[in-house]
């Protein structure tokens, strides 16, 4: 990746409604262009069907690569959350969309320098020792640089793209004239609202600081390894953190880990979701994709990115711990009770929605609460992996704008793991993960969870 003046899309950011609007209005055209030559050569016999779809999935795919990169922001965000493996996409889709995890193009050198001397007040090179022009990762709101402290210190500068705030209104405005196309009720509204906020929040690096401060004092330690924020090198669209080193999970797994290894790693992310989830603080790392963790050396695991942090209400935590707890007990009427409370069910749904949402949270809830009926489980099965992806593909289908919008997140964080998991193979031990949970559940009364 080069951060030369002549990098495509290096400094042109589009940040205006009409100009965003027309980059996804061109990409639409692109996608049904592609489509209609694919209608054309099925009806003619042309080629193999099958070879054909394939070959259609991949190019849409990259032609919206081609145009997220170039519009960044949220548009980027979203094709981050395509890449994740959740059986909602095709497979083309997902090959080509990982690149959104590591591939971006960066700013040039020139635009870096002045977007840190308008965010911090002087040059990169008066404020920093050493300073990498290039950068060592482009994402979707921001790229992020090397460079080295007077007290000779290594650290990371995440520097914005110009305007990434200003595009969110009109990025979700254009969303959500999509997704009133494909999803009923009236829920669309709050789920909106949620996801705006978390975006609002992502692009204010002083509360991302605060944000990796909290994780630092948590969890820094001997399993994990957690950056910390430079403040006085750090402004609202200029971050400066202590360096983290490490291989990303492609990396990692290209280099044939040993078992052992991947069952480490495994074990590290499954135990770091559960005690955010059962934690007195609620507050969880909710960006949790492959480009936001670190496989590394000392066999602990770095975790960088702390711009999508989402801290959840006592009452909802707790009812999520509520319907753990009854899942695992096979408590139907307390399942029914949680499911209405957590709005995933609600009396103005149609019956046959009420049904078939029913139907889907049952087989999706008694698929995640497995894992914690025995002492050790097995990620890399490919039984409970089919059965995962068939839940998401089952997912795919439902129309309803439905549950808390609180689900957003926690369900991001989730599927994330989860994903990690089972490309690592890993088996974990679920025996101080369930403790974690019971004790938990201990402050709202009634007896633990069992296997």
């Amino acid at each position: 990746m080069s951060a030369s003046d002549d990098s495509p899309a290096s400094d042109d950011f589009p940040a205006s409604k009409l100009e965003r609007g027309g980059l996804f209005a061109k990409t639409g055209l692109k996608v049904g262009k592609n489509y209609a030559q694919y209608l054309m050569d099925r009806a003619t016999g042309a080629d193999d069907p099958a070879a054909r779809k394939r070959e259609l999935n991949t190019q849409n795919a990259r032609d919206l690569f081609e145009e997220f990169t170039r519009l960044r922001g949220t548009a980027l965000k979203l094709a981050q959350s395509m890449s994740m493996d959740t059986g909602l996409l095709p497979d083309e889709f997902m090959e080509v969309m990982a690149e959104a995890q590591y591939s971006v193009p960066p700013m040039n050198a020139a635009l870096v320098r002045k977007r840190i001397r308008d965010g911090l007040g002087r040059f990169p090179e008066l404020l920093f020792d050493d300073f990498e022009p290039e950068a060592m990762a482009a994402a979707s709101l921001g790229q992020v640089h090397r460079a080295r402290l007077d007290d000779g210190r290594e650290v990371a500068v995440k520097v914005q793209y110009p305007n990434v705030r200003e595009t969110i209104e009109s990025d979700m405005s254009v969303a959500r004239t999509l997704f009133e196309r494909l999803i009923q009720g009236d829920g669309i509204d709050a789920h909106f609202k949620e996801v705006k906020a978390r975006l609002q929040e992502e692009t204010d690096y002083l509360n991302e600081a605060q944000n990796i401060d909290h994780f630092a004092d948590q969890y820094d330690g001997e399993k994990l390894v957690v950056p910390r924020p430079v403040p006085d090198r750090t402004a609202e669209t200029v971050l400066t953190m202590t360096h983290v080193d490490g291989r990303h999970l492609d990396s990692f797994l290209d280099a044939a880990p040993s078992q052992g290894k991947c069952n480490q790693f495994g074990q590290l992310l499954w135990d770091f979701l559960h005690e955010q989830v059962a934690g007195n603080a609620r507050t969880l790392h909710a960006d949790t994709h492959p480009g936001n963790f670190l496989f590394r050396a000392d066999g602990r695991l770095g975790v960088i990115d702390f711009g999508c942090v989402k801290t959840f209400p006592q009452q909802f935590r707790d009812d999520m711990l509520r319907l753990f707890r009854a899942r695992m007990a096979n408590d139907e009427d307390a399942i029914s009770r949680l499911l209405y409370t957590l709005d995933i069910l609600h009396d103005d749904l149609p019956a046959d929605t009420q049904k078939e949402l029913r139907h889907f949270f049952d087989e999706y809830g008694s698929l995640i609460v497995e894992p914690y009926r025995r002492s050790s489980f097995d990620f890399g099965d490919p039984d409970f992996r089919s059965r995962l992806q068939d839940c998401f593909e089952q997912a795919s289908h439902l129309r309803a704008a439905t549950g808390s919008p609180h689900f957003i997140f926690l369900n991001k964080a989730l599927v994330g793991t989860l994903n990690l998991l089972t490309q690592l193979g890993a088996r974990v031990d679920t025996t101080e993960s369930l403790s974690l949970l019971n004790e938990a559940l201990a402050d709202l009364g009634g007896s633990p969870v069992g296997r």
